[in-house]
């Protein structure tokens, strides 16, 4: 509903400087930040009118939820801070998953939501809630701007705060008398602000020296990057310490591309680099938590006997579920380069074990490949699918594409399948929360992102439905992503869940109807495709690709497949 403007704006609507709103949209614009995702609402839209003159990209979303998910997408396509802006109340309740998520995930954004006005407050006022206490627990840091001239501060603030040290997401509002009213910032008589450049520590000397006697008597070490070593920009010193070294590496979860997969050292995901992991015996963990994508630090992937040297910028980052025997306290990609730097000899038989490593990892391919020849099916296999959409797009884009991979057991064949050649090119629905939804809003900030390059998301059905809206928004600022959507007419993980614990023919708010997804795209002006057999997948794959629209490729995919990793993880524990 339409709020009304509150009497402080309409008393200083010709007098005084810059309102609120203008004052956040040049402090955004100064710091960095020339997109933003969010929905329209009256406590905010003085902050969109002012995006118009200072430049700044507004994309706006269907849902809030959808604009908090694509800032996350924004930040892991560019390693860069997400900026949502939501109205008051119900705004700001919608959008609180994809914050929480990215609280789990440890990355930068920023939620600004409009906030109901001091003289309003607590008086039953239209959206009126204590928002700064709901998502005070899971922010990273949650503030209130008191005075309309400290906006640019508190601006800067959250933006610094966001990416400084581990990074986290941050919540600000403004009052919305406050926002709308006009002020002139007072100088003060001693300089302020934020650093521009984020400070990076690195490890005491004798914790490198304790790191690099290891690695160095190590018969078959090898290092796992993960989230740390994607924000603090590592990729070049990582992939220089495993040439030094000759230390094979795995990428895993927003460190995917980091080191690209085609790197002579480089095992690519731990979905098949696992097979190698277990045969290690010291491990350099880089910017991850021993978390369930990790399994907990434990066997299989980690044995007791392992040695491992775990590197985290913040000392409360190491241990928990896994003990390291050594801990390094720095910046990822400083404490990277200390180690190259102070590599002190050659080592013999590393590349005998990173042939073995890759045999291994060439194991661990050949049994998904397994499960797709050895199932019949009535229709397409979603791991056929997602490994004939690797080859195609191999050899029609190349390196230059951005996966996205969304859902259940369609998200775990992309994973087995997808390749990333650079940082930010694989998002996916991998965090230990396992948010659903992510595909469109992640693939449409990655595609304004980079928009010459191809966006691919194989989105299950189910996660689907969840945000299928966001491809008006897609349509809307011409972002031309490819949704492939896995149609098994259910949500497969839960149904198959329900056959084992339950038994067959109990069934229950599992299925889904056999949709025509491709139609939505073209009702909204897209370009939508309908494949029944697999031959027919590469030539709408061409089709789609080449329409220059957001478009929908319905996939007719067997609801009876479920991969042995997804029908495993309840007896891995990881749940």
């Amino acid at each position: 509903m339409a709020e009304f403007i509150p009497q402080s704006a309409q008393q200083d609507a010709v007098t005084g400087g810059p309102d609120g709103g203008m004052l956040m949209a040049q402090a955004l614009k100064k710091n960095g930040i020339d997109t933003i995702f969010g929905l329209c609402g009256g406590h905010i839209l003085n902050l969109f009118d002012a995006c118009i003159d200072t430049g700044i990209r507004v994309i706006d979303t269907r849902h809030e939820g959808g604009a908090t998910l694509a800032a996350e997408g924004w930040a892991l396509a560019t390693g860069r801070t997400g900026f949502a802006a939501v109205t008051a109340g119900p705004g700001f309740g919608n959008a609180l998953t994809g914050f929480i998520d990215a609280s789990i995930w440890t990355l930068p954004m920023v939620l600004f939501a409009g906030r109901t006005g001091f003289h309003q407050a607590g008086r039953g006022a239209v959206m009126d809630v204590d928002q700064r206490a709901i998502v005070a627990p899971v922010a990273k840091w949650a503030a209130t701007c008191p005075q309309t001239q400290l906006i640019p501060r508190f601006v800067e603030e959250s933006l610094y705060r966001a990416r400084a040290g581990r990074p986290g997401p941050v919540y600000l509002e403004v009052p919305q008398d406050l926002f709308m009213a006009r002020a002139t910032p007072k100088l003060e008589p001693t300089p302020s602000g934020f650093p521009s450049e984020l400070p990076t520590p690195t490890a005491a000397q004798d914790d490198l020296d304790k790191a690099l006697e290891a690695l160095e008597g190590a018969e078959r070490p090898a290092i796992v990057a993960g989230g740390g070593a994607f924000w603090s920009g590592a990729g070049q010193a990582i992939a220089r310490l495993a040439e030094t070294a000759k230390i094979p590496v795995v990428t895993t979860s927003t460190a995917r591309g980091l080191v690209p997969d085609s790197h002579p050292w480089c095992l690519g995901s731990m979905v098949h680099a696992g097979f190698a992991l277990i045969q290690a015996d010291v491990v350099l963990v880089l910017g991850s938590m021993f978390n369930a994508n990790m399994n907990f630090g434990s066997q299989p992937l980690f044995g007791p006997e392992t040695t491992i040297i775990q590197v985290d910028i913040r000392p409360e980052g190491i241990g928990g579920n896994r003990l390291p025997q050594i801990a390094l306290i720095g910046d990822v990609r400083r404490v990277a380069e200390d180690l190259a730097d102070g590599w002190r000899k050659s080592v013999a038989g590393r590349d005998e074990w990173l042939a073995q490593a890759r045999t291994l990892c060439a194991a661990s391919v050949q049994l998904w490949d397994a499960q797709i020849e050895g199932k019949k099916v009535t229709r397409i296999h979603a791991g056929a699918m997602a490994r004939d959409m690797r080859g195609w797009a191999r050899e029609r884009i190349g390196d230059g594409v951005t996966w996205v991979a969304d859902g259940g057991d369609a998200l775990t064949w992309a994973l087995a399948y997808a390749y990333a050649e650079a940082p930010g090119r694989l998002l996916s629905t991998t965090t230990a929360l396992g948010t659903l939804g992510v595909g469109l809003p992640f693939a449409l900030a990655a595609k304004a992102a980079r928009p010459e390059e191809p966006v691919i998301a194989v989105i299950g059905d189910g996660s689907f439905g969840l945000t299928a809206m966001e491809f008006d928004t897609a349509v809307r600022h011409k972002l031309p992503v490819i949704c492939v959507v896995s149609n098994n007419y259910g949500w497969r993980d839960v149904s198959h869940e329900q056959d084992m614990w339950h038994g067959e023919g109990r069934r229950i708010a599992s299925e889904l109807g056999d949709t025509r997804y491709d139609k939505l795209a073209e009702m909204f002006g897209g370009h939508g495709e309908h494949v029944e057999t697999l031959d027919q997948l590469r030539p709408a794959l061409d089709r789609a690709l080449d329409s220059g629209l957001a478009s929908i490729v319905n996939v007719q995919t067997d609801p009876e497949v479920l991969s042995e990793l997804l029908r495993n993880v309840g007896q891995l524990g990881l749940m």
